[in-house]
């Protein structure tokens, strides 16, 4: 596989330029269409280095095509965390400078006390929903009324999304069975041990039926009052290095946008990172999550690709304060977020 050639060092002003010119061509083309810690630099050391709470996957590949096409400064790196790595660990401790990472989950951290700071979006849509097997009767969220539902535990965005559903359908946690069952839901619902599963449309639901498995999703809601995965960095390093974060933040985006109108090619990224994608039914399988995700990192008709605004951190917040998910700390929007996109 050859590296894509290295582009000439933009201008912040000329990415958001081209992010806007490429919005609606971007969504139409989304719509048609490892283990351990590691680090991929650009160059040089130090400077900012970009954290994925996960192992090397297809869903960061906006981040590995933004390295590979030169569009981050020199000294950005990518770092992986390992399976047992919290999520703002790092990113805390002062090892990253962003971290890609649930909104809704930073929140949750920064009212435990956590400097943490919202500067930028990934996924313009939520990834939670509710997955059935395809010959289930359960076809709405009301019929989950009396139903076991699988979830991996009572924290995270898996947990915010089953509250979410069950509010949606006006149930409540006394109305269904809620088994937790650890991160097994793809096997316990292909088991038949839980009558649905709360997962991600991304990953669960593509993976069940590449497995075989054949699945329905159920949207949680219409206008999902949580904020999915975003950019995340601290106040300090805000205060400190602002601008050097806020071109880290265009250049993902571009990257996005890149991975939104590509996905072969974001498969092609990932391979660096995810060695088994050079055999074709893994590239394959790679390539309808890849789909999945860039359904949910394509622009709206509200949204730039890679924004975020206080309004969404704010919807957020009433939502997870009204289901008492809220720490002692007290949360205002406009200090847990600060959009950099157009900085």
């Amino acid at each position: 596989m050859t590296r894509a050639t290295r582009l000439p060092r933009l201008t912040r002003r000329t990415l958001l330029t081209s992010l806007l010119l490429a919005g609606a061509g971007v969504s139409a083309a989304a719509c048609s269409s490892g283990t351990g810690a590691q680090s991929r630099a650009s160059a040089g050391a130090g400077g900012v280095v970009i954290g994925m709470t996960y192992t090397p996957n297809v869903q960061f590949a906006p981040f590995y095509m933004a390295l590979d096409e030169g569009r981050y400064a020199s000294g950005v790196s990518l770092r992986h965390h390992g399976e047992q790595e919290g999520q703002f660990d790092a990113l805390l401790a002062g090892t990253e400078q962003i971290v890609v990472a649930g909104g809704d989950e930073a929140i949750v951290a920064a009212s435990n006390g956590n400097d943490l700071v919202v500067i930028g979006g990934y996924y313009q849509r939520y990834p939670g929903c509710v997955i059935v097997p395809e010959a289930s009767d359960i076809t709405a969220l009301a019929d989950l009324k009396g139903r076991s539902i699988g979830t991996p535990g009572r924290t995270g965005e898996t947990w915010f999304s089953l509250l979410v559903a069950l509010s949606t359908a006006g149930l409540t946690e006394q109305d269904v069975t809620i088994e937790e069952i650890g991160y097994t839901q793809q096997a316990a619902l292909a088991g038949g041990k839980v009558e649905a599963i709360v997962g991600f449309s991304n990953n669960d639901a593509v993976q069940l039926a590449q497995n075989g498995t054949p699945v329905r999703t159920l949207e949680i809601g219409q206008d999902v009052p949580l904020l999915g995965a975003s950019l995340v960095t601290t106040s300090t390093l805000l205060a400190e290095r602002r601008e050097e974060l806020a071109d880290a933040v265009v250049a993902s985006a571009q990257g996005m946008a890149a991975f939104v109108a590509d996905p072969d090619a974001a498969v092609e990224a990932s391979a660096q990172y995810v060695p088994d994608l050079v055999d074709p039914t893994q590239a394959a399988h790679a390539r309808e999550v890849a789909v999945a995700t860039a359904e949910l990192v394509a622009p709206t008709s509200q949204s730039l690709i890679g924004s975020v605004t206080v309004d969404q951190v704010s919807r957020t917040i009433d939502f997870l304060a009204a289901q008492q998910l809220l720490g002692p700390t007290g949360l205002s929007a406009e200090t847990v977020c600060d959009p950099l996109l157009d900085a």
